[in-house]
């Protein structure tokens, strides 16, 4: 395939710039070019392209990925370093090529080079007789490019010789079909809905116009229904025993595996015990979203699914599994069960005995991918960073709050909650009218930026009933039909409408974009209403609305426009309002993104990660974004955003301390992150929870403004301040602590205690009762028993405020990130200066801190001379175990002067840092204990992926787990009620009747639904995603044990 003047340039000047060590800038990048060009002789106009094309490729980077390795595997002896010169690596070599034609940054090119070396390193190289079964994760980001990067391991693994590849991706036909795609462009070379073998066919895409001649088979094809099917298979001639890699792309459903297992086992030998082996063919396993269906809940259950992966791992005498997943909780509930767990297991697949291997837990090796610098996700979106990167607190941050437009008028139309025979809307909201006027000021926008050619897309997502989507799909496309010919007719009332949207919403967002300084991205530039008004018609006429739910009959659907996302077959660029549901959500990517327009649609937890889709690289356009949302899904998000790049910090904590995946996997089970995690997930685990806060630290960072508890904590704060006694100061000689109060406590974890029970909070991480559990459960063994308490006091603040005769405190200024409407929510969400954490240390354990920090940057590749303060993970590890730390922080309402102030008193804000504590006692709480309140708030409609597999292997009484955690926790309530004890060790004592007698006055349990009864949920009505619709049973006569939410709950099964 030959290369433009223009590309062959372009690649001299990346070679040159690549193996520069000086630090590369825009002078530098100005003289090679002029230099290169020499060579090349481009015509004038197209030397600042190439100077801004490389501007942008060489602003991106990203922090260096980090391994935890098992105890074992630390010990191994690579063989990829010496293996390099032996293997030709073909099929890498022509992938990274293509990724270099994309664009892809160098930073990134070369990272994902040496990560799919040392996970490949991990692996076993093939040609060997030993018997291998390697498990790793990796985890990276929502939309970061997760499938480029398994697709270059696959490259590696096939030049390597894996010779069979199996890809698990999603659980719909539409995920699979568009993964498949990537891998016919980035490692087949051909397109697979012509042929599953590559001499079958001379179109060749993507790598195949590089090198065509590199042989490489599929079993499955990107056809929607390409999936898996044994007799295609058998048809195909393609043998599993070539030397030739193959390759399958399968979705998970239990019964397209069975299917493939089944296949694969006629392929086997039988073994002395009887069961099925494959000897000598490694296989190399990648499930893309592992946290989506591969996860097994319980040791009790194994759902089809998982056994599917289990027994197909165990059934090769070599085999390789790489999870990859963007939420770092994937295996926050997968426990690591011994070969004793699972001895003796069966699953039988058409009647051929398998044995079911260990559960997937990643028990050789995770990793953790940090996103390039160039990436969007909610942390740049909401201005949150973890404690480690906060160089300076003072530095301000940027959130992205000019990309969210609030929606609040949408009750009228889409109600929260609505069924799918509930009346459907006649009429879209105001909101939804405005989004779709962005999306066409976007598209011109875009067109007027030379990005004509590029596909453009809007989301909206207000549903999950596929009739309902039909009804939004209909009004939508009536509307943009509409607005289409006001554009096409030049109706100037409408063009003066879009004009005012532009100028107002448009321009200025674009000027913050480019003065932000945490993004770089020369291509975005300020434009008028005269550089786009010509270029709307050309945009608008573009403009098509498809429902995309999957489902492929279009009889009785009010929209029929329901063809999947082509963007591959539409060269010029696709232009596309997508309506839908959960079938948009895991995995599946729209193109050039730009307008969202999302609602809670479903349970809470799958929304937020349905709204991930927004996330992604925006080259060009990021300034065109919008998301319309409800504020609850912000605070949601926020929460949720805040939680989960915690538990990533926790990742990088673990690695300094030298922990394997296993200790990972303890920590992040018992982090309290998991807390909001679970929250927003409702029932989808009926779990008795650990929670551990060794080595944590609690802050708040969201208020309630005008609440009622903004007085309360003011008021306990002042007493408590006021109860200490004089401040003690501090134990060290830092002179920027010195102006802070302090108090160094003995014994006193009892007034800690009392002090954070009577504190007021709805800031879901931030558990007041949880954490004062956690610390009279240590206190019982010695452990932080002493506690140092310190008023911060900002001395900038002349005025203060006077807490007796001898304290009087600065206010603590705290900016306001304003992604809330009716919450106060902190910048960064930190309410911690970093340098306040080792205020109670002595200058020895400052030191010593500091030293290991230093060693740390060290290994990781980072200038030590630039760490001035140790990191918290150093701070935590060598603060004594004994000794804890709480920080007061009483903050100025108004921190902003020229706004108007947030409440009438001073917010109370707190921190508590706890040590790491090597063997603490970890504390209970049950999930669905804490959600019962909600328990009615769930819809009576399922997702049809909600029905899970049928479980296939039971070893355990059900309800045992629950009963048990009752049972402690009765014992550890000195004053439970004793009655109310012997209920639940009973379960509760209804007695169940056949049927309703008329003038029972009984508390009584009937199978069937009277006046006044109420709904009685047992054990085994609740599953692992929702409550039965319509429980077997309900209760007349409730009486007292009657909840709040008019239903009963009983834990332990009894009927």
């Amino acid at each position: 395939m030959s290369m433009s003047n223009y590309q062959q340039a372009k690649n001299v000047c990346i070679t040159i710039l690549s193996g520069l060590t000086e630090s590369i800038n825009a002078d530098l990048i100005k003289n090679t070019v002029e230099n290169v060009n020499r060579l090349f002789s481009l015509p004038e106009g197209e030397l600042p392209n190439l100077r801004e094309e490389l501007e942008s490729l060489y602003t991106v980077f990203s922090d260096q990925y980090r391994i935890l390795d098992a105890e074992e595997d630390k010990k191994r002896i690579p063989w990829i370093k010496n293996a390099k010169a032996d293997i030709s690596w073909k099929f890498w070599n022509r992938y990274r090529r293509l990724l270099e034609q994309k664009n892809y940054a160098p930073d990134t090119l070369n990272k994902m080079d040496n990560l799919t070396d040392d996970i490949l390193d991990r692996l076993i190289r093939p040609g060997s007789n030993i018997p291998f079964d390697k498990r790793g994760l990796i985890v990276g980001h929502v939309q970061s490019g997760k499938t480029g990067n398994y697709i270059g391991l696959i490259c590696k693994a096939a030049d390597a010789g894996y010779r069979l590849i199996i890809v698990l991706a999603g659980i719909h036909n539409s995920l699979r079909s568009q993964t498949q795609l990537r891998i016919d462009e980035g490692f087949l070379g051909f397109d697979t809905q012509q042929a599953r073998s590559i001499t079958q066919t001379t179109n060749r895409i993507g790598v195949g116009k590089i090198d065509p001649n590199l042989v490489a088979h599929s079993l499955t094809t990107n056809e929607i229904n390409g999936d898996f099917n044994r007799r295609a298979s058998e048809t195909s001639g393609i043998n599993i025993r070539s030397n030739d890699p193959i390759v399958l792309v399968i979705k998970k459903n239990a019964s397209v595996m069975k299917n493939l297992l089944g296949w694969l086992a006629t392929r086997a030998e039988t073994m002395e015990d009887g069961k099925k082996q494959i000897r000598n063919l490694p296989l190399l396993v990648i499930d893309d979203e592992a946290d989506n269906a591969s996860i097994n809940i319980s040791k009790n259950y194994v759902s089809g699914i998982n056994a599917c992966i289990r027994s197909m791992l165990k059934l090769f005498e070599q085999s390789a599994y790489i999870g990859y997943t963007a939420t770092p909780y994937a295996n926050i509930f997968v426990k690591q069960y011994t070969d004793e767990d699972v001895k003796g297991l069966e699953y039988n697949v058409h009647n051929i005995p398998l044995s079911l291997g260990k559960d997937i837990f990643p028990k050789n090796f995770i990793v953790n991918i940090p996103a390039p610098s160039n990436y969007i996700g909610p942390e740049k979106i909401f201005g949150i960073e973890t404690i480690e990167s906060i160089e300076d607190y003072d530095n301000p941050s940027y959130p992205l709050n000019d990309l969210i437009e609030p929606v609040d008028d949408y009750l009228n139309y889409i109600k929260d909650g609505h069924k799918m025979d509930d009346e459907k809307p006649d009429e879209l909201p105001p909101s939804l009218h405005k989004a779709i006027k962005c999306f066409f000021l976007s598209c011109a926008a875009r067109r007027a930026r030379g990005q004509e050619n590029e596909h453009n897309s809007m989301l909206i997502h207000v549903t999950r009933f596929i009739k309902w989507q039909a009804r939004i799909g209909r009004l939508v496309e009536e509307l943009v039909k509409t607005y289409a010919r006001l554009v096409e007719f030049n109706d100037n009332r409408f063009l003066r409408e879009l004009e005012h949207l532009w100028n107002e919403e448009f321009v200025p967002v674009t000027k913050n974009i480019i003065a932000n300084p945490t993004l770089k991205d020369p291509s975005i530039k300020e434009m008028s209403w005269m550089d786009i008004e010509s270029h709307l018609y050309p945009a608008v006429a573009k403009i098509e609305v498809r429902s995309v739910h999957g489902d492929t009959k279009v009889e009785g659907l009010e929209h029929k426009n329901i063809r999947p996302l082509d963007y591959y077959d539409n060269k010029n660029g696709l232009s596309v309002i997508a309506v839908g549901g959960n079938k948009l959500s895991r995995g599946l990517t729209l193109e050039g993104l730009t307008i969202t327009y999302f609602l809670r649609a479903s349970k809470m937890y799958d929304t937020l990660m349905q709204m991930g889709r927004w996330f992604g690289y925006r080259p060009g356009y990021l300034d065109l974004c919008r998301l319309f949302t409800s504020n609850e899904l912000v605070q949601w998000y926020q929460h949720i955003t805040v939680a989960t790049e915690e538990m990533r910090a926790e990742f990088d904590r673990m690695g300094d301390l030298d922990k394997t995946p296993a200790e990972y996997g303890l920590k992040i089970r018992t982090h309290p992150g998991s807390l909001v995690v679970t929250a927003a997930n409702k029932f989808r685990y009926k779990k008795i929870m650990e929670l551990s806060y060794s080595g944590e630290l609690e802050e708040t960072y969201s208020f309630r403004k005008n609440d009622t508890a903004n007085l309360s904590n003011y008021t306990l704060a002042l007493s408590f301040i006021n109860s200490l006694g004089l401040p003690d100061g501090i134990s060290n000689s830092e002179a920027a602590f010195r102006y802070h109060f302090v108090w160094r406590g003995k014994n006193n974890a009892d007034r800690i205690v009392s002090f954070l029970s009577a504190y007021k909070t709805k800031q879901l991480s931030f558990n007041v009762s949880l954490m004062s559990d956690y610390i009279q459960a240590q206190q019982r063994h010695g452990v932080i028993t002493d506690w140092t308490v310190v008023l911060i006091n900002n001395t900038d603040d002349k005025k203060g405020i006077k807490i007796n005769e001898d304290i009087t405190v600065g206010l603590t200024k705290r900016s306001d990130s304003e992604t809330q409407v009716n919450h106060y929510t902190i910048n960064k969400s930190h309410i911690i200066d970093p340098k306040h954490e080792y205020i109670d240390l002595t200058d020895d354990e400052i030191r010593r801190a500091l030293e290991k920090s230093k060693k740390d940057a060290i290994e990781k590749g980072k200038d030590s001379s630039r760490v001035n303060k140790p990191s918290p993970v150093r701070i935590k590890e060598i603060r004594p175990e004994n000794q804890g730390l709480l920080l007061i922080y009483i903050l100025n309402p108004q921190p902003d002067l020229e706004k108007p102030a947030l409440s009438d008193i001073p917010f109370v804000g707190l921190a508590v840092s706890f040590p790491w504590i090597e063997k603490d006692i970890k504390i209970e709480y049950a999930v669905n204990e804490q959600f019962l309140k909600e328990i009615l708030d769930y819809p009576d409609e399922l997702d049809e992926e909600d029905i899970d597999d049928p479980l296939i292997a039971e070893t355990e009484e059900k309800g045992t787990e629950m009963k048990s955690f009752l049972l402690r926790t009765m014992k550890d309530k000195e004053n439970f009620n004793k009655e109310l004890s012997i209920h639940f060790q009973e379960g509760i004592n209804i007695s169940y009747s056949k049927q309703y007698n008329p003038g029972e006055i009984k508390t009584v349990a009937v199978p069937e639904q009277v006046e006044s009864s109420v709904p009685l949920i047992r054990a085994e009505d609740i599953d692992r995603y929702y409550i039965k619709p319509y429980p077997d049973f309900q209760v007349v006569n409730a009486g007292e044990i009657l909840t709040k939410e008019k239903s009963i709950i009983t834990p332990v099964i009894y009927t």
